[in-house]
């Protein structure tokens, strides 16, 4: 656990998604939540000892399941969940593949923590109980929760600043390591989110993937879109499909996966890489 502040808090080091927490007077707030059931004990512990009203509520960032399995591991009793409307659309609808959480299942399987597979495979994902459509502020003494939902690497994709301290939790808008996942991406839409997000006063960018940050780190971000942006642009204008765009050899220095997570979850970093080439390439043919 990192303390960012006299009330703030995250931790870069779970499996998957980053996760950060808040502690008020109302209890402790948290901000996502680890993915491996064995974390998600963990993390709650440590945050109980912050606070003698234990966790009072959670915020989800997305509807991606590094975002929302670990809800299903709460522990505490009568938790207030908060996320964008567009979270709870994906989580009630009758086709929805539980949050992904097949890869998440076969990855824990292929490093041999097979109980917590079958954990997650049998998990009830709770469904957020206020939602928000562009975004609301929460007020417990003594912070500030800004939520905003950005979009860009998803429609559901939200931040949540925390102007006293100065800190923002980007969930998946900043990702602060090679190859971010790009299969629901929006570049127009995630350059923009980014290019608000650096203007604002963050001491500290906590972002969805990566070690915490600052300004700078999500200005480079922006620029490598901005370069794929341009590359793709020029494939464009040489006339060739998509197909052959979203495969070309140029786009690779962009990509990246974790290889001690096993094949599966190399093949799902392939496959979605590929998915947010096919939508960059769609994005600048629309001009």
């Amino acid at each position: 656990m990192r303390r960012l502040s006299d009330h703030l808090v995250a931790e870069t080091g779970y499996l998957w998604a980053n996760v950060g927490a808040a502690v008020t007077e109302a209890g402790v707030v948290l901000i996502d939540c680890p993915v491996r059931p064995s974390d998600s004990r963990s993390w709650q512990e440590e945050l109980r000892a912050l606070s003698p009203k234990g966790i009072r509520y959670r915020i989800s960032t997305d509807y991606h399941g590094d975002h929302t399995i670990g809800s299903a591991f709460i522990e505490d009793a009568g938790v207030v969940s908060i996320a964008p409307q567009r979270v709870f659309d994906a989580l009630a609808a009758k086709d929805n593949p539980l949050a992904g959480r097949e890869t998440f299942i076969n990855t824990l399987n292929e490093v041999g923590a097979h109980d917590e597979a079958k954990e997650i495979a049998e998990a009830v994902l709770p469904l957020p109980q206020v939602c928000f459509d562009q975004g609301m502020t929460l007020h417990l003494h003594p912070l500030t929760f800004e939520i905003y939902r950005l979009g860009g690497h998803t429609p559901a994709c939200s931040s949540v600043y925390v102007p006293e301290e100065g800190v923002i939790f980007t969930g998946d808008v900043m990702i602060n390591e090679p190859g971010p996942g790009m299969r629901e991406a929006r570049f127009r839409e995630w350059i923009g989110a980014l290019a608000w997000m650096e203007s604002l006063p963050a001491a500290h960018v906590v972002p969805g993937h990566g070690e915490i940050c600052g300004i700078g780190e999500v200005r480079r971000f922006r620029n490598e879109f901005e370069e794929m942006w341009g590359m793709m642009e020029g494939l464009v204008e040489k006339g060739m499909t998509q197909e052959e765009a979203s495969t070309d050899d140029s786009f690779e220095k962009f990509f990246w996966s974790d290889t001690g997570r096993g094949e599966s979850w190399i093949a799902h970093r392939r496959r979605t890489f590929r998915r947010g080439l096919e939508n960059l390439y769609a994005e600048v043919k629309e001009g």
